[in-house]
C-alpha cells in the first residue's frame, strides 16, 4: 500500500489529509486526526452512496474533536464510490458505476493503513452505504485488526426505494434493468430513474443482491452476511430518517434480533435525527465515544444507549 500525506488544519484541529492505494490500483483521498498520546485505538469512517471524504464537516470536526480527546484516532478516506462518477476511460467508478464487491479492497487499504501507523484496534463506522460496506467487509474478510462495527443509518435501499415509487414499480424498473444490463452492463438506466448503470441500479434495489444485507423489509429473510459477523456491534438510527419505511425502533430490533453470533449489540434511535445527522452532530459523536469505552470489556447483548422518545 502507498501513501502520500500532507498537513493541514481545521478550526484548530490537526488534520493529516492523506492519499492510499489499494491492492487494485485505485487512489483513494482522505483525512485522519490523530490524539497527541497513544496510538491504540482508530476509528475508520465509510462515507456513504455518493458521499466523499470531505463532506459532513460539522460532523468531521465534531467526531474528530471528541475523538482524539478520548486518544482515539480518526480516519475518514473515499471509498471507489464517491461522488456521481469517478474514475475515467474503462475504469468508471463513483455511486453510479461501482461494483459494491470491490469495496473490500477500499476497506482492506483503510485498514491497514491505520495498522501502519500503529494503531492495533480499528472501529469499521459505515455511514448508509458505508454501513452495507463495512458489515459485507466483516463478514468476508475476518479481519483480526478489526474489533468492533457501528452502523450508521443502516437503511435498506430496496425497502426505501419501495417506499418512494412503490413496492410494484420497483420491480418492473429492476425487471428493466436486467435488460439492459444483459447487453451492457455499464449501460444507463432512463434518467428519471436517476442517475446508475444498469449493473448498479440492480446491485441497489434487486432483493437478495449482496448488497442487500439488511434485509429487514422481507420477512423470513436469512440475514446471512449479519448473522456471519461476529463483533461487538451498534447500529445507530435518526427518529426522523427520511429513508425510513417503519419505525425506527423497529428496525433497531429487527438487527438486535438477527444479530445472533455478536458477543454484544447496542441499538440507539437519535431524536430528531435526520438521515445525515445534521444538527445532531454532538449527540452522535457521544454516542459514538460512549459506545467504543463501553466496548473495553463489553461480553453481552447491551441495552440500548438512549430510546425513541
Amino acid at each position: 500500500m502507498d501513501y502520500d500525506q500532507a498537513m493541514t488544519r481545521s478550526s484548530g484541529i490537526p488534520v493529516s489529509l492523506a492519499r492510499l492505494r489499494t491492492r487494485d490500483g485505485v487512489w483513494l483521498d482522505g483525512l485522519i486526526a490523530e490524539p497527541r498520546r497513544g496510538r491504540r485505538t482508530a476509528l475508520i469512517w465509510v462515507h456513504g452512496l455518493g458521499s466523499m471524504f470531505s463532506s459532513a464537516q460539522p460532523l468531521i470536526r465534531e467526531l474528530s474533536t471528541r475523538l482524539n480527546a478520548a486518544g482515539i484516532g480518526y480516519f475518514k478516506f473515499n471509498n471507489r464510490g464517491h461522488d456521481v462518477v469517478a474514475g475515467r476511460g474503462r475504469h468508471l467508478a463513483g455511486a453510479a458505476f461501482e461494483r459494491f464487491g470491490q469495496s473490500v479492497e477500499d476497506i482492506r487499504a483503510m485498514v491497514a493503513f491505520a495498522r501502519k501507523r500503529g494503531y492495533r484496534r480499528v472501529i469499521l463506522a459505515g455511514h448508509s452505504t458505508g454501513a452495507n460496506k463495512v458489515l459485507h467487509y466483516a463478514a468476508r474478510v475476518r479481519d483480526r485488526s478489526v474489533s468492533g462495527l457501528i452502523l450508521l443509518g443502516p437503511i435498506s435501499d430496496v425497502a426505501a426505494e419501495a417506499k418512494r415509487i412503490g413496492a410494484r414499480e420497483l420491480r418492473r424498473r429492476v425487471a428493466a434493468a436486467e435488460r439492459i444490463a444483459s447487453r451492457d452492463p455499464q449501460g444507463l438506466v432512463p434518467r428519471a430513474w436517476g442517475f446508475w448503470s444498469a449493473r448498479r441500479y440492480i446491485s441497489l434495489y434487486r432483493p437478495g443482491e449482496r448488497e442487500d444485507v439488511f434485509p429487514y423489509y422481507r420477512p423470513g429473510a436469512r440475514w446471512t452476511a449479519f448473522r456471519s459477523v461476529r463483533l461487538p456491534m451498534a447500529a445507530l438510527v435518526g427518529s426522523r430518517d427520511e429513508f425510513l419505511d417503519r419505525r425506527p425502533q423497529d428496525l433497531i430490533d429487527a438487527f438486535r434480533r438477527n444479530a445472533s453470533r455478536a458477543p454484544s449489540f447496542t441499538g440507539a434511535v437519535v431524536p430528531g435525527a435526520r438521515h445525515g445527522f445534521q444538527n445532531r452532530e454532538r449527540e452522535l459523536a457521544d454516542l459514538i465515544v460512549r459506545w467504543i469505552g463501553a466496548r473495553r470489556g463489553a461480553t453481552r447483548i447491551a441495552r440500548p444507549l438512549t430510546s425513541q422518545p
